[in-house]
C-alpha cells in the first residue's frame, strides 16, 4: 500500500514538473516576443503608431525671386520667378479601384497607364506621381474626388526674360545621393542659394481615425520663412543691347565666343554682363557642353596682351619715374639676354614719348617703363590693381588669374608682362583695373546686387566699396 502511494506521488510530481516546464517555456516565448516588439523593433512600431495618430508636415518656403530695373524707372522686372503649380501624389492603401484610378490619371497626367497602375499597387504610404502639374489639370483631378489621390502646391522656377543671359542667373537643379535635393547651380542661383531658399517650417499635431487634424490636440507650428528677393544692378536696356551685339559679332567674325561687361567706374556697379554662346535657364538640361554654365567674364583666364600697357604706364607715372612727356629712343628691339623683344609692327620709331607708346602700342616703350620700375615694384603695383586676386563679385565660380611669373627671377618676366604676355587675367579684373585708372585711382569691388528684400519686408541696399587706392588722382 505504501509502495502504491509513493508511485502515485511520483507521477503527480512528474506531471507538476512537466507543467512547470511548459509554463516556463511559454513564459520565455512571451518574454522573448515582448523583447523583440518593445526593444529590438520598438522604434519601428513606435513610428507606425505615431504615423497613425500624429501628423508631421514640412512647410516649404517660397524661393526668393530675382529682378532687374530699367534706367529711370522704379519698376521691377522678374528674371527668375516662381510659378504656382501642383504635385500629384497617391496613398496606394487608400485607393479603392486602382485600375479605374490609373486609367483616369493617365489621361490627365500624360503617363503610361500600366506604369501608373504598377505604382498605385505598391505597398507604400506615399507615392509621388507627377510634378509641375498646371492649375487647370489639377482642378480637373480634384473634381474627380478620387480617394487616395492628393494634390499639393508645388512651385516651378521659371526665367521669363528671354535672351537675358542664363550664365548670370544659373538654374535650379537636383543633387544629393538620391538626386532629390533641389538647389541653385551656377550664377546667382548657385552663389545665393541659401538666401534664396529660405527656411523650412513645420506642423506637428494629432489626427483622428479618419486622418483629420484634431483641433484641440497637441499642436506645434513653426512658420516657413520665404527666401530673400534680389534686385540686380543690371540695366534691362543695357543688357538687351549688349547681348544682341555680342551674339552678332561672334557670328559675323566666326569667333568661338565673346563676352561683354559694362560697369559704372565710380561705383563698381555692373550694368550689363553677357556672353555668347549662352544658354536658356529654363532648358539647362539641353546643354551639351557644361562649360557654358560658367560666366566667361569672371571665369575665363586669358593673356591680355597690349591692353595691359596702360597699367604699366600708370605704375611708372605714380612712382615718379616717367611722365607723359618722358622720351626714349625706340630702335624697334630690346635685348634681355638671351631674348630679343620687338614691336608688334617690327618698326623702329626713333624718339617717342610715353603718350606715343600708348598711341602706337609700342612693346619697347612698355619695357622701358618697367625697367625703370624694376620687377619687384612692378609686381607690387600689378597686385594692387587686383591682378592675381578675386575681385569678390557675388557670382559663382570666379577665377583669380595668374601673375605668379612676376615672382620669378630675371627681368624677362616683368618685361613681357609689361605688354601683357606671360600672365593671365579675367575680363572683370581688366575692367575693374581700368575703372581705377579713370575714377581717381580707387580700386572698387564690382557688385551686381543692388538690394536684398527680406521676407519681413526689410531691405538692405548695397553701398559701393573701395578696396584700396592704387594710384593718386593726378
Amino acid at each position: 500500500m505504501m509502495h502504491f502511494r509513493n508511485k502515485k506521488k511520483f507521477l503527480n510530481d512528474k506531471r507538476l514538473f512537466i507543467l512547470c516546464v511548459c509554463f516556463i517555456f511559454v513564459a520565455a516565448i512571451i518574454i522573448m516576443r515582448l523583447f523583440v516588439l518593445q526593444v529590438i523593433r520598438g522604434g519601428e512600431y513606435k513610428k507606425i503608431a505615431s504615423g497613425r495618430h500624429n501628423i508631421y508636415t514640412e512647410i516649404e518656403p517660397s524661393r526668393g525671386e530675382i529682378f532687374i530695373k530699367s534706367y529711370g524707372s522704379s519698376a521691377l522686372y522678374p528674371v527668375a520667378a516662381n510659378k504656382k503649380m501642383y504635385l500629384v501624389y497617391a496613398e496606394p492603401s487608400e485607393i479603392q479601384n486602382k485600375t479605374s484610378a490609373a486609367r483616369l490619371l493617365a489621361g490627365y497626367l500624360d503617363l503610361d497607364e500600366k506604369t501608373l497602375l504598377k505604382t498605385l499597387s505598391k505597398d507604400d504610404p506615399y507615392e509621388p506621381l507627377a510634378r509641375y502639374v498646371a492649375s487647370d489639370i489639377a482642378d480637373k483631378i480634384k473634381a474627380q474626388k478620387l480617394l487616395g489621390i492628393g494634390l499639393q502646391e508645388d512651385e516651378k522656377r521659371i526665367y521669363p526674360e528671354k535672351g537675358f543671359g542664363g550664365q548670370i542667373l544659373g538654374f535650379l537643379g537636383y543633387s544629393g545621393d538620391n538626386g532629390d535635393i533641389l538647389s541653385g547651380k551656377y550664377g546667382l542661383e548657385g552663389y545665393f542659394n541659401d538666401e534664396l531658399t529660405g527656411k523650412i517650417g513645420y506642423l506637428k499635431g494629432e489626427k483622428d481615425a479618419l486622418g483629420r487634424l484634431i483641433p484641440w490636440g497637441n499642436q506645434s507650428v513653426e512658420k516657413a520663412s520665404d527666401g530673400t528677393n534680389l534686385v540686380l544692378t543690371i540695366d534691362r536696356g543695357v543688357q538687351a543691347y549688349i547681348c544682341q551685339k555680342i551674339s552678332e559679332a561672334v557670328i559675323k567674325f566666326g569667333a568661338d565666343s565673346g563676352t561683354v561687361a559694362v560697369t559704372e567706374p565710380n561705383t563698381g556697379k555692373i550694368l550689363g554682363l553677357c556672353s555668347y554662346p549662352d544658354y536658356d535657364s529654363n532648358n539647362y538640361g539641353k546643354v551639351k557642353d557644361h562649360g557654358v554654365f560658367n560666366i566667361p567674364a569672371i571665369f575665363n583666364q586669358y593673356e591680355p596682351g597690349s591692353i595691359f600697357k596702360p597699367f604699366t604706364m600708370a605704375a611708372g607715372i605714380e612712382a615718379g619715374l616717367v611722365s607723359p612727356e618722358t622720351t626714349y629712343e625706340d630702335t624697334g628691339t630690346v635685348y634681355i639676354k638671351p631674348y630679343t623683344i620687338k614691336n608688334s609692327d617690327g618698326k623702329a620709331n626713333g624718339t617717342q614719348t610715353m603718350i606715343q607708346v600708348l598711341e602706337k602700342s609700342l612693346n619697347t616703350g612698355a619695357v622701358y617703363a618697367v625697367k625703370l620700375l624694376g620687377p619687384s615694384k612692378f609686381r607690387e603695383y600689378m597686385e594692387k590693381f587686383g591682378f592675381g586676386s578675386l575681385t569678390g563679385v557675388e557670382l559663382d565660380k570666379e577665377a583669380t588669374g595668374d601673375v605668379s611669373s612676376l615672382k620669378k627671377r630675371g627681368e624677362i618676366w616683368s618685361a613681357t608682362a609689361s605688354f601683357g604676355q606671360g600672365i593671365s587675367v579675367t575680363p572683370i579684373q581688366i575692367l575693374n583695373a581700368f575703372n581705377a585708372i579713370v575714377n581717381g585711382g580707387k580700386l572698387l569691388k564690382p557688385y551686381i546686387i543692388d538690394k536684398k528684400i527680406y521676407s519681413d519686408g526689410s531691405e538692405k541696399i548695397t553701398q559701393p566699396q573701395t578696396i584700396r587706392e592704387v594710384i593718386s588722382s593726378r
